[in-house]
Parts: structure tokens; sequence; C-alpha cells
């Protein structure tokens, strides 16, 4: 069965592992369950689990467990999180002070339990990534970082959004650049002309679109990581704020510390989403760059593919590989000269790469032609992802240099997930199917 992570569980009490890992079953993700400290360190040194939830420990202190795997270079850049029956206060200041990746009333409804955890997944398949392409990058010659287990160090910018914004400015006053807005309106206006690291929301009377303006955050191809913390009234479905987008629901009112480490352990994961980001970079050089598109080359793509794939399978993982053809620009080439259709190739690649993941890779497969690699990621998945770029591609009107019109480019896609009897071969053959 593809799974969507391995998951860790190390807790004292063997009956709430066993319990927790037939829920987590019902998402979808493959767990193993280790009830002593020793066991579940060796585990993760030997087995480097997606995620690692701590309920308990029988050598004491969960919260310090979880420091001596945020501690030692072979764990330290797997996410890890405290599973508790209730939040406390005192607690949540000390993950957060100690550099753990959460913490999870065990107690919540699926929805929140899986919305939650997707996005430390999400965490851990950019490690992943990162290892993987450094370790392909050397094998051209390139040198480049394979871990990123902390983020630059610069203020965050905290975005908070309602009519009782004060008390929220006020826990927070001092952790970096606080931003507020009156309305969703104003924060719409904010969120087009600036980074945040994540955004509060906080009214005193919740306004009608609220869950709506979460979904539209969410859809945004620029916007769709930017974590959001909905303090929610009595009447807020919170379930349905999970569904819609929320990073984080929490019921009025809300302890101060409970708060301030809720907001901070997300503009945290966010910011070491920025920093994988650049360090991803590290393996784009002349060796593995196709020289016309700037792009990854096609025959890192290949070498790096192949072993993707021997890992998936492996592995029992998703891994999505999408084609996006415009046949198109040969025209411009030939109406315009091939200075104009090189800028436009350039245009298309760099607006493909824009509109994907960090951890999605983009390389150019043949003239006109760019092949996309999604790990961990499902074929309906990969669809959604293929149609919403395929739909922006087209609707774009491209400036090309010496052009004075606006050009438009038509799109053709292909798109496949990986099987068990899968070469490099095939796997592109079925992809590009559509192609041809």
């Amino acid at each position: 069965m593809i799974r969507l992570a391995n998951v860790l569980i190390i807790d004292a009490n063997a009956d709430r592992s066993a319990a927790l890992k037939e829920r987590l079953a019902r998402g979808g993700y493959h767990s193993g369950v280790a009830l002593t400290a020793a066991q579940g360190m060796e585990t993760a040194r030997t087995e480097h689990p997606d995620l690692v939830l701590i309920g308990s420990s029988d050598q004491g202190d969960a919260v310090d467990l979880g420091c001596r795997f945020k501690s030692e270079p072979d764990t330290a850049d797997i996410p890890v999180v405290l599973a508790v029956d209730r939040l406390v206060a005192e607690q949540c200041g000390r993950c957060l002070d100690n550099g753990l990746d959460d913490v999870l009333n065990i107690g919540c409804d699926d929805a929140e339990l899986f919305a939650r955890m997707r996005p430390l997944v999400r965490l851990a398949t950019m490690h992943a990534e990162l290892r993987h392409r450094a370790a392909m990058a050397r094998r051209f010659g390139v040198a480049a970082r394979d871990r990123m287990t902390n983020a630059e160090d610069t203020p965050p910018a905290i975005l908070i959004i309602g009519d009782d914004a004060a008390p929220v400015a006020a826990i927070l006053d001092g952790c970096g650049d606080i931003v507020q807005a009156q309305t969703l309106y104003d924060a719409e206006e904010l969120l087009v002309r600036r980074n945040f690291d994540a955004a509060v929301l906080s009214f005193a009377q919740e306004p009608e679109g609220l869950l709506s303006f979460c979904s539209q955050v969410r859809n945004n191809p620029r916007l769709f990581n930017l974590p959001m913390v909905l303090l929610a009234g009595l009447g807020t479905d919170a379930a349905d704020a999970y569904r819609r987008g929320a990073t984080r629901v929490l019921g009025r009112p809300v302890e101060p510390l409970i708060l301030k480490a809720a907001v901070l352990t997300l503009v945290r994961r966010q910011q070491l989403r920025w920093s994988i980001r650049g360090a991803l970079n590290d393996s784009l050089a002349d060796a593995t760059r196709d020289p016309v598109t700037g792009a990854y080359g096609r025959a890192f793509l290949e070498a790096y593919l192949a072993s993707r794939i021997e890992t998936a399978k492996s592995q029992d993982r998703h891994l999505a590989v999408v084609f996006f053809a415009a046949p198109n620009i040969d025209v411009v080439r030939q109406q315009f000269g091939d200075d104009a259709g090189l800028h436009l190739t350039q245009q298309v690649g760099q607006w493909i790469t824009g509109l994907l993941r960090a951890e999605d890779l983009t390389a150019s497969f043949k003239s006109n032609e760019f092949c996309v690699v999604l790990p961990d990621t499902p074929v309906h998945e990969a669809e959604v992802v293929m149609h919403r770029i395929a739909g922006v591609l087209a609707y774009t009107d491209f400036a090309v240099r010496e052009v004075y019109q606006p050009i438009k480019v038509w799109v053709q896609v292909g798109c496949t997930v990986i099987g068990a009897g899968d070469t490099l071969d095939s796997v592109i053959a079925r992809a590009r199917q559509n192609l041809d």
C-alpha cells in the first residue's frame, strides 16, 4: 500500500500507542511504535521516519526526549511533535524554546489531526528532497547543502487581521514586525504587497466570508504556504475551518503563552521552509542546468528521476511526473526570431517553477517542453497542480523582448504516477503520451 508518510510513535503507554497507530492508518499513514526512549532513538537513527510523535518517555520528561532528537545530527531534521492529553501553557512554551515542531492534543478530531500533520509531513518531504538532490548534484560535481535544521535568523513579519487585533499584538509584542489589518479586505491588500511569515485572524464578531478568506489564501499560488492561526468563537466549526485552510484553530479565550507558542512555532516552520528552498537551489549550477532555459537539464533530470523512482518503489511512496509542452513557441520563433522564442521559453519555465512547491523539480526535457517531478504526491493532487499551471500559462499575456504585442502560449500536458514495475523510460513515455 502506498504510504503518505512513515510516522514513529514513542509512548510508554502501549494501549495509547496502539490506538494512535490504528487511527493514523485510517488516514493513510504508516506507523511504527517504540515503547522506550532508547528504542525510539535507535529506530529514528536507522529508519529516519518522516515524523516523530512523542506521547511519554520511560526516561522522564517527553520534552527532554524531543530535545535529544533535535540535538543529534542524524535526527535533527525530523519533525518532532509532542502528543498530549491536554494543552498546558508551560509545556507549549518549553516546546517552543527547545525547537520542537508542534504540540498536539491527541484528543482532537480527525479533521484537526490530519490537517496539523500534513504541513509537518510536507516539511519532512522538503528535507528528504534536499538530501536527495544534494546527493545527485555531487554526482555532477556540484557541492550542495544536504541538511538545513535551522531557519535563517531574521525577524519575522506577522500579520494580525481583525477588529480584535490589539490583544494579540500585545501578546506578540517584541517578536518581530507586527502589522495589523482591520478587515479582510485590508489584509488582502497587504498580502499582495509583501510577504508574511504568519497571519493571525482575531475578530470579536466573525465576519461573513472569514473561512472563504482562508480558502482563498490556501488556493493562491503565492500564498498557499502562509500559516494562518484562527482565534475562533463558540459558533465556529473548527473542523470546517481546518478543511478550509486554517493552519491552527484556537478557541477563545486562549492562554497568552499557548497563542504565542503556536504562532511562533509556525513562524519558525515557515522560515525553515524558505531556508530549505534556498538550499535546494545550491544544486542548480552550470553542470546541472540547461543553458537555454535555466532550469535543470535533461541529463540531471534522467539521473535524478531514475533514482527517485527506485526510492519511491522501495519505500512505497507516491511520485508524480508531469509534462508541459508549448508547441506554438516555434511559431513565435519563426515570426519574431530566435531571441523572442528563447525569451518566451525561459519565461514559461520560470512561471512553471514559480507555481510549484519548493520540493518539486522543473527540468527542460526537449525544445519547448518541461518535465516536473513531484515527490510524495498522489495522482489526483498532481492533476490539480498540472491543470492549475496550464490554466495560468494559457491565460497569461507574455511580454517578449522586441515584440510589441502580448504573446499567448498553447499548453499541452501529461501526467502519471509511478507503479511497481516502472522504469525511467516507461514513466516518461506514459507521462508524455498526451503530448505526441
